[in-house]
């Protein structure tokens, strides 16, 4: 048996060079009934201190084909060995990373995942290790597999959930964008992406139409995107949720405007990679429903006096006045204490109103804002005004508008955590020591 030292860097590259000369490994092993007690003293590859057994690897093989509804034949257990290996190397560094910082996977939260993915391939509860054993995979692959999914959120939220944060203007812009949308065709959307990185792009492109193949075919495209796809959705099974045509770019959009509902695309090449789309609905945007229930809001005001017949000049800086100083607060409390002091007389709370009971100016100034946000400025007869939204209620149904709030700041916080987790799996992958052995 040979030891072959890879460096980090050609990682991907040399470990489907190398899997390809030696299939006939994998032919062997992912069997009926795989030979256990001889497969696991044969060592795939060492991660730093940590071995991946060629029976680690079979077993994956196995479940990969299975649960992704892919033909058991050897030619595919060849094609895919590659990318399962470079997942197991990926998934002990995860679990390497989450033992540096001490962090344990609950059994409850194993067996939660567990029962989740029983729900979601129609397995009765309690019944996957069974349904595994019939199917001759060992349960503890699966399980393997879950530990280190879940390792790796909590070392991801440890890392770095305190140094991502999104602002109101943020969210308010993308309120903003999602109305003016209001009446354009929108896509449900997944994907599956394929990065070139040092590979060659012929063998890139390959992979794509032999996934493509495999969809024609019937294949799962969740469990393939959870395998295969390297881009961030990977983990939602390639879902991209509801899009319009110009958030995905030049290409993907007039690729997506193009296909029909339930369609796959064949494989669409970028600078990057190459993508697979799938076109599971269609709809027009609405924009955000203001009027579906009727919000309370608790409203508070900054007033600031502007002379009649004052200059430009002095509502100009006036106006700034009242941006500076409702910027400055941080609550509804602090934005009370502002208005006391700064204000004028007609500064101060304003009461609780229905959106529905304000006029236009009012409810575009007010409806879309979160508790403890304020307003932009307003000029008035008398001066300028900036309101803050101290409470939302409603009577017996959800606020649309701090439901897509809330919706709109968590696909943010994902984004941006996603990206600084990918740069710190490639950080350890560079670190890593990596030997394959085959």
């Amino acid at each position: 048996m040979k030891l072959v030292h890879i460096l980090p860097s050609r990682l991907r590259r040399l470990v489907t060079v190398s899997m390809m000369l030696v299939a006939f490994v994998f032919i062997q092993i992912v069997t009926p009934h795989p030979a256990k007690s001889q497969s696991t003293l044969n060592i795939a590859a060492v991660v730093n201190d940590d071995v991946i057994s060629i029976y680690d690897l079979s077993q994956r093989i196995l479940m990969v084909i299975t649960f992704s509804n892919i033909p058991n034949t050897a030619q595919n257990q060849q094609r895919i060995a590659p990318d399962i290996l470079r997942r197991l190397i990926i998934e002990k560094l995860h679990m390497q990373e989450a033992k540096r910082l001490g962090i344990e996977v609950p059994e409850s939260a194993i067996k939660n995942s567990i029962a989740e993915l029983e729900s979601r391939n129609n397995i009765p509860p309690g019944q996957m290790s069974a349904t595994l054993e019939q199917r001759n995979i060992d349960p503890q692959s699966l399980r393997q597999q879950v530990e280190a999914e879940l390792a790796w959120v909590e070392v991801v939220r440890s890392l770095f959930r305190r140094l991502v944060a999104v602002s109101n203007q943020e969210v308010d812009d993308i309120i903003a964008k999602m109305q003016a949308d209001a009446g354009k065709p929108e896509y449900l959307v997944s994907e599956i992406f394929l990065a070139y990185d040092e590979k060659p792009r012929s063998e890139v492109e390959q992979v794509a139409q032999r996934i493509h193949s495999q969809l024609g075919g019937g294949a799962s495209w969740p469990q393939l995107a959870q395998n295969f796809s390297e881009s961030a959705s990977a983990s939602n099974g390639g879902d991209l949720g509801w899009v319009l045509a110009a958030d995905l770019g030049n290409i993907l959009g007039g690729v997506i405007s193009r296909m029909e509902t339930g369609q796959i695309s064949s494989p669409v090449t970028t600078d990057d990679g190459v993508y697979l789309l799938q076109l599971r609905d269609k709809r027009i945007a609405k924009g955000i429903d203001t009027q579906s229930s009727d919000v309370t809001l608790d409203l508070k005001q900054l007033h600031l006096s502007i002379p009649q017949n004052a200059s430009p000049q002095i509502v100009t800086t006036t106006m700034q006045r009242a941006r500076e100083l409702a910027n400055s607060a941080q609550n509804c409390e602090s934005f009370s204490n502002i208005a006391a002091s700064e204000g004028s007389d007609n500064s101060g709370d304003l009461g609780k109103f229905k959106i529905s009971q304000l006029n236009e100016q009012m409810k575009n100034l007010v409806q879309s804002l979160s508790v403890g946000e304020a307003s932009q400025t307003m000029r008035t007869t008398d001066g300028v005004i900036v309101l803050m939204v101290c409470s939302r209620e409603t009577e017996g149904e959800n606020d649309p508008m701090a439901s897509a709030r809330a919706e709109i700041e968590r696909r943010l916080l994902n984004r941006r955590i996603g990206r600084l987790a990918d740069q710190h799996q490639e950080k350890l992958r560079r670190q890593a020591f990596i030997d394959i052995r085959l």
